[in-house]
Parts: C-alpha cells; sequence; structure tokens
C-alpha cells in the first residue's frame, strides 16, 4: 500500500478553527509545541521537520526531558 506524504496539517477546517474557539496566544504556541514533539515521538517526522513545519526552532523541539505525556 502506498502511503501519502505527511504534511503538518495545514487545512480549511484548522484555519477555521481559531474564529470558532478562540485560545490564547500562549496555550495556542504550547499546544503547537506539544503536536511537534508528539509527531517526532511518534516517528512521524524528524526534529528538523517538526520545528520547520510547526514554526518552533529545532533546539525547542528535540530538547531532551521537555516532552509532554500528553
Amino acid at each position: 500500500m502506498k502511503q501519502r506524504k505527511r504534511e503538518p496539517m495545514q487545512d480549511a477546517l484548522t484555519e477555521a478553527l481559531p474564529g470558532e474557539f478562540p485560545v490564547d496566544a500562549e496555550t495556542d504556541r504550547q499546544h503547537r509545541l506539544d503536536t511537534a514533539r508528539w509527531t517526532v515521538r511518534q516517528g512521524l517526522f524528524t526534529a528538523a521537520r517538526a520545528a520547520k513545519g510547526y514554526g518552533f526552532p529545532l533546539e525547542e523541539v528535540a530538547a531532551p526531558g521537555l516532552n509532554s505525556t500528553k
């Protein structure tokens, strides 16, 4: 079975959600960082790919001991 190329979520629903469910900037940033780290832990992206895709410095995504358990 051919696998699709994995990309960070960028679609109409993702873009529309902030207007429907407002979240403060710090919470949004933390959720995106947790998601970037999760994708690395799951083996979906390398740390470099997740950092670029989610807009974080590589050091933040790959920082040891800072990964959320969520």
